[in-house]
């Protein structure tokens, strides 16, 4: 899935799980909800082999489960906690349901124990490449659709409560 769907999945899980609502909270959850993909970083900067290949050794429950509870420290004690850990979770499963076009096919959820793979894929996928094929409309219609699952339901349900959120002065300065 596209960093769109997890953070529509991130802002679900910040309006759900946090009590106070504030704007670090928010950057907090929408962080852990793109969490795993922190490995295209990694490839960026140090080449794509090795443990920085894509969904090799981010996209595990133990990496995000680590990751995620270490940025929990930042939120008060409680629910708040349990909700980013869950947030960051819910990468995984997402990335199953995609289509995977680059061997190997599927992640490996509970590597280094198994090298299992999971793919259901019945989600299209974005195309990588050159320019023009990120920029294609195949690539359009797959966010597209991914806005209109997992983003516009989230703002549909929680559309007062975050229109006056964002709307408040103090909510950008805590």
């Amino acid at each position: 899935m596209s960093p769109l769907t997890h953070a529509g999945i991130g802002l679900l899980g910040w309006q759900w799980a946090d009590r106070k609502k504030t704007v670090g909270s928010l950057a907090l959850f929408l962080f852990a909800a793109n969490w795993p993909d922190i490995d295209f970083l990694f490839s960026l900067a140090f080449g794509n082999r090795g443990l920085f290949r894509h969904q090799l050794f981010t996209h595990n429950v133990f990496f995000v489960l680590a990751g995620c509870a270490l940025l929990s420290l930042l939120l008060p004690r409680g629910w708040s906690r349990w909700g980013l850990i869950l947030t960051g979770l819910s990468h995984l499963p997402l990335d199953i349901l995609v289509v995977d076009t680059v061997a190997p096919i599927g992640i490996r959820p509970f590597w280094p124990i198994s090298d299992a793979l999971y793919n259901i894929g019945l989600f299209p996928t974005l195309q990588r490449g050159s320019w023009r094929v990120i920029f294609s409309l195949n690539n359009f219609l797959v966010l597209g659709l991914e806005f209109l699952i997992f983003v516009l339901p989230v703002l549909f349900l929680y559309r007062r409560s975050l229109a006056a959120r964002f709307r408040s002065p103090e909510f950008w300065r805590r």
